[in-house]
C-alpha cells in the first residue's frame, strides 16, 4: 500500500517539536506511581478533549484509569492502536530508597529541561513514547487527512512489574500488566497495535514473559548468646544463614538458566534474565534474637513457549540439590510471546 507523501508531509507538518516537550514535561511532573494513575489519566482526558478527539475514561479500580482516544475513519480499513503506560517505575518516594538507595533528579516527578535533553521520572518508560502518540494523534486530527480505518491511542494503569506478596497488598502493588490487560477485554479492540515501550529504537514483535518466586528457608528463633557457628551454613539454625547457603547455587543456575532458554527469532536474540530482588528475615530492630524464617524474591524471565510450572519446578530442583529445607511459590507469571 502506497501513501502519499504530501499526505505524510500534511500531517508532518501539524508536528510542533516545542509543543511535543513541553507536553512531555506536563505529563512527567505528575506523579503517577503504580496504583495512583488517576490524576494523570484525567490530565491526558482533558487533554485530548482540546484537540477535539473522541475519548473516555476506563475505570480498573478506584482512581486508576485507562485513558483511550479515538479517530475514527470513513470506514474499510483495519483499525491500529497505539498504546502506552502511565505508571513511572519510580516517583520520588521514600519507598523508592529500598532499591536505589538515594535519589537522582531524573527519578523526580518533575522534569527539567536542558537544550534538547528532557529529565525526570518516566520520561523513557513511558510517558515520553506515549506522549508522542497523543501528538501524533492530534496532528491526524487537525490535518483533516481521511483514515479509512480508526486510530486509537490508549494510556494504561500499572504496567509496571509490581504484584502483590506479603504485606505488600493494594493497588501500588497491582501492575505487570493489569491495565493492557484490563483494556482489551472490556471492549477495546483492534486489527493491530503498537507499544510504545522503549527499545533503543528499534522494532521488535517479541517479548519476555517473566515469573516472580518466593522462596523460604527456616531456622529456630534464639537468643543471641545460645548461638552455635557451625562450619557448614546450610547446618545453621539461622534461617538468614541459610539463605545465603542456597544464594551461591542459585546464581548458578541463573548462568546456566540463561543460556538453555536463549530464544532466537528474526529481530534477535532473547536471553531470559534471572534476578534476586530481594532478601528478607528476622527484625531489624531486634538483632539480637536469629530469625526462625527468611524469604528470598526473585525473578525469572521467560522466552515465547516457556510456562510458569516449568521453571517453578526448575528452581525447586536446584533447591533440593543444596540440602536446605525450603519452600517455594509463584505469585506472579506472565507468559511470553512473538507475534
Amino acid at each position: 500500500m502506497h501513501t502519499d507523501k504530501s499526505i505524510i508531509d500534511k500531517v508532518l507538518g501539524y508536528i510542533d517539536r516545542e509543543e511535543l516537550a513541553r507536553l512531555a514535561m506536563d505529563v512527567v511532573s505528575i506523579p503517577s506511581p503504580t496504583g495512583s494513575e488517576g490524576e494523570v489519566a484525567r490530565f491526558i482526558q482533558d487533554w485530548l478533549k482540546k484537540q477535539g478527539i473522541e475519548v473516555f475514561l476506563q475505570e480498573i479500580e478506584k482512581d486508576r484509569y485507562n485513558v483511550v482516544g479515538h479517530l475514527r475513519g470513513k470506514g474499510g480499513g483495519p483499525t491500529l492502536l497505539y498504546n502506552g503506560h502511565m505508571d513511572t517505575a519510580l516517583a520520588g518516594t521514600q519507598e523508592d530508597l529500598l532499591i536505589t538507595g538515594g535519589t537522582r533528579p531524573e527519578w523526580q516527578a518533575l522534569a527539567t529541561r536542558e537544550g534538547e535533553i528532557i529529565r525526570g521520572s518516566g520520561i523513557v518508560n513511558d510517558k515520553g513514547p506515549l506522549v508522542c502518540t497523543l501528538i501524533m494523534a492530534k496532528a491526524l486530527k487537525h490535518s483533516g487527512v481521511p483514515l479509512m480505518g480508526d486510530i486509537i491511542v490508549t494510556g494504561v494503569a500499572g504496567e509496571i512489574g509490581r504484584s502483590q506478596v506479603d504485606q505488600y497488598q493494594g493497588p501500588a502493588y497491582r501492575g505487570k500488566g493489569l491495565g493492557a490487560r484490563f483494556l482489551v477485554t472490556h471492549g477495546v479492540a483492534a486489527d493491530y497495535a503498537v507499544v510504545v515501550e522503549p527499545s533503543q529504537l528499534r522494532i521488535t514483535w517479541a517479548q519476555c514473559g517473566a515469573v516472580f518466586i518466593k522462596i523460604t528457608t527456616y531456622g529456630e528463633p534464639m537468643y543471641a548468646p545460645f548461638v552455635d557457628h557451625p562450619l557448614s551454613l546450610k547446618e545453621s539454625k539461622n534461617a538468614v544463614v541459610k539463605m545465603t547457603a542456597i544464594v551461591p547455587t542459585l546464581e548458578e543456575w541463573a548462568r546456566r538458566y540463561e543460556k538453555e532458554h536463549r530464544y532466537e527469532f528474526k529481530g534477535g536474540t532473547m536471553i531470559p534474565k534471572v534476578n534476586i530482588g530481594s532478601i528478607f528475615g528476622g527484625a531489624p530492630f531486634k538483632p539480637n534474637f536469629s530469625p526462625a524464617i527468611c524469604n528470598l524474591y526473585v525473578e525469572a524471565f521467560m522466552t515465547p513457549g516457556q510456562r510458569a510450572i516449568g521453571v517453578l519446578r526448575e528452581v525447586k530442583e536446584v533447591l533440593s540439590s543444596t540440602g536446605v529445607e525450603t519452600t517455594c511459590s509463584l505469585f506472579l507469571s506472565v507468559n511470553g510471546y512473538e507475534a
